[in-house]
């Protein structure tokens, strides 16, 4: 996923809102200004390509920050997702088109007795992006709003019933757990997890090139919007905010509370938040509404070593409930297309490190970071980050930056199964995969009120497991273009 990242639009670089900010590196690069209320207006557009006409995204987004007193700042923002393109359904390529070789395995079955029973749209069945950057984007994180952006297309749905079942050959069921069955020879059956742990047959089957899996085509819009309350109350930074969103087949409500601690003399910033989201979602496999509930607990801090380097550490903790599933992916069960069922309640744990550091013989500042994260689910997952900050004159900063990105896939992630598994998802964004993310971003202020900044970016993803066809994959370019006006 990029500095951000697709279908499960990307990571959440946010402007970097407030975590227990000391600032970052355009602490050091940014103009000198002249000291007043910091009120700006950020506007800014998001141009999302993927290759082979895959998701295209155009997002415009503003916000309004201004101080209602001398302790009172007020925090307005919104965003207009237009989103269309083809996206994979789940459903595997064409069996007679890929080599396979066989084994017998005996898979434990996963103990998910205290849980219900399917996904969370952290990603939609995702891998740990989602699910971290909505954490980070209301407690305070280390991302700017651009990567937010990106990392929403996680959430793209379709408005109809998916195109390819016809061309599958197969009929999905309603019902999410079809009765065992033998396998239709020749069809071989991917690694998952049964509900029971006894044998089943994996089938490897080799990313062979030019093989490709079926996609839906979509067009979807999304609105959304926050407004945070920022409050100075001598040492302390509490602040709340309200979050909404609204696509064609899900709501989001969300709530974040924070506070910001002060301590040895403002060289030590202690956070600590918790938030909730509350979500409606519909869909093609779904009657009516089904509800989901995200809640999310921050602890980090940030530590001044010397005026031009602090470190940052941060604690996240989350937990999910309800209907987790993507209501428009599939899994091939015993040879029938079926949607997919994941379990309805996932735990998460996040643990995040950076550091920046300013070097005056070059004008620049880097910054590092390394971030894991992992989940009931099964998946594992690990981010390195390297940016850096040059300064070219009074007005102009430049920042190349890359971030590498791998994780396991989740428990029940396989290509097409058999027998009785408990859960099942073919959603490539749960298999295992890393990512590398590039990209370049000036910044022009040309004076004290005024600054203009544009970004390239380049998201290249890469499967990992020897079994889901490289095609399920994605690649893509994006741009982002704003300007911010200190009012």
């Amino acid at each position: 996923m990029p500095l951000c990242c697709a279908e499960g639009v990307y990571r959440t670089c946010r402007n970097r809102l407030a975590a227990p900010l000391i600032l970052t590196a355009v602490l050091y690069l940014a103009p000198m200004r002249r000291g007043r209320a910091e009120e700006r207006l950020d506007l800014k557009t998001l141009y999302y390509q993927e290759t082979d006409n895959r998701i295209q995204v155009i997002a415009p987004s503003a916000q309004l920050e201004k101080e209602l007193s001398e302790t009172l700042t007020i925090r307005i923002d919104g965003v207009y997702n237009a989103i269309s393109g083809a996206t994979p359904t789940g459903a595997p390529p064409p069996h007679g088109n890929t080599a396979t070789a066989t084994e017998t395995v005996v898979v434990p079955a996963p103990d998910f007795s205290d849980r219900r029973d399917d996904d969370e749209r952290d990603g939609d069945g995702e891998s740990e992006e989602e699910g971290v950057n909505r954490l980070l984007d209301r407690l305070g994180g280390d991302r700017s709003r651009e990567d937010r952006l990106t990392q929403r297309l996680g959430r793209v749905r379709g408005a109809t019933l998916p195109r390819y079942f016809a061309r599958a050959g197969a009929t999905p069921k309603p019902a999410p757990a079809p009765s065992p069955s033998p396998s239709p020879s020749p069809t071989p059956a991917a690694a998952s997890p049964s509900g029971t742990g006894t044998p089943i047959t994996r089938t490897t089957t080799p990313t062979t090139p030019g093989v490709e899996v079926p996609k839906q085509d979509i067009e979807d819009t999304r609105v959304g919007t926050n407004v945070e309350l920022i409050k100075r109350l001598g040492r302390h930074t509490p602040s709340g905010m309200v979050s909404f969103s609204s696509e064609s087949d899900y709501v989001s409500w969300g709530l974040a509370l924070r506070d910001a601690i002060d301590f040895n003399q403002k060289n030590t910033t202690l956070l600590v938040g918790g938030a909730g989201n509350f979500d409606t979602v519909e869909g093609a496999f779904l009657t009516g509404s089904e509800k989901k509930k995200t809640y999310d607990v921050l602890l980090g801090v940030t530590q001044l070593i010397d005026p031009k380097t602090f470190v940052t550490a941060n604690l996240g903790l989350g937990y999910a409930s309800g209907y987790l599933n993507d209501p428009y992916k599939v899994a091939e069960v015993n040879g029938v297309l079926v949607p997919e069922k994941r379990p309805d309640s996932k735990d998460k744990q996040m643990v995040y490190l950076a550091l920046n550091h300013f070097v005056d013989s070059l004008q620049g500042s880097a910054e590092g970071s390394y971030r894991y994260y992992q989940d009931s689910f099964g998946i594992s997952g690990h981010t390195l980050g390297v940016a850096w900050y040059q300064k070219l004159g009074a007005h102009v900063v430049l920042r190349p930056a890359v971030r590498y990105y791998m994780q396991s896939a989740a428990d029940f992630y396989g290509v097409w199964f058999t027998g009785d598994p408990a859960y099942y998802s073919s959603d490539y964004r749960v298999s295992e995969f890393d990512s590398v993310n590039y990209g370049l971003k000036a910044i022009w202020s040309p004076n004290d009120r005024l600054s203009f900044d544009a970004a390239y970016e380049r998201y290249d993803q890469q499967g990992q497991d020897g079994v889901t066809v490289q095609d399920a994959y994605t690649t893509a370019n994006y741009i982002i273009v704003g300007m911010r006006i200190w009012l």
